[in-house]
């Protein structure tokens, strides 16, 4: 019998464990992209995934359902993401997987300037960034938070968070046309 995911939430609840493994194999694949986008590598975004699910499976009564569990979820693995990146300070990290295309589309230029790259253009022109700017911008492009949102998060001023996105733009672009000259030299 299939359960709907309020049902499951409800479950989850009173500690039921089958829901919380159903919960658990429902989300895990699409927060393990999440946490791969923050982390150095798979097994430190494996660490955060499963420290993510434990801080689920005990704060789940603190879910009111007053928006999706996906975007409740999604903010608790970005958090955990985050204090593990602040706690590994001199460790840097990688931006990857399928939400890159999504880059392309949402960034400023209405024109889609990005379209004539490849995915691995992409991901290489992104991890080019520092740690920072690289933050910055995957929670700014890729998770949809706003300059006020990224500032509370990181601790720091909206002008800071404004002018560190603009900044990583424009590094992001300058390292793809570096990267468009260089096929094209080898052309």
């Amino acid at each position: 019998m299939k359960h709907t995911e309020e049902q499951l939430i409800s479950a989850c609840k009173k500690k039921d464990e089958y829901a919380f493994r159903a919960i658990y194999k429902m989300y895990a694949p699409k927060m393990m992209g999440v946490c791969l986008r923050y982390m150095h590598n798979r097994q430190e975004a494996e660490d955060v995934l499963q420290e993510s699910f434990i801080k689920v499976y005990i704060n789940i009564d603190k879910y009111r359902s007053e928006g999706s569990f996906e975007g409740w979820l999604r903010r608790i693995v970005v958090n955990t993401a985050l204090n593990k990146l602040r706690d590994d300070a001199g460790k840097s990290y990688s931006l990857v997987g399928d939400d890159l295309i999504e880059i392309i589309n949402k960034t400023e230029n209405t024109d889609n300037e990005y379209q004539a790259y490849t995915l691995d253009d992409m991901l290489t022109a992104i991890q080019q960034l520092s740690n920072m700017n690289r933050i910055v911008f995957n929670l700014a492009e890729i998770e949809g938070y706003n300059t006020q949102e990224i500032a509370e998060k990181l601790n720091l001023s909206e002008n800071t968070i404004r002018g560190t996105l603009s900044r990583a733009k424009a590094i992001l672009r300058n390292n793809l046309e570096k990267s468009k000259n260089k096929h094209n030299v080898g052309q």
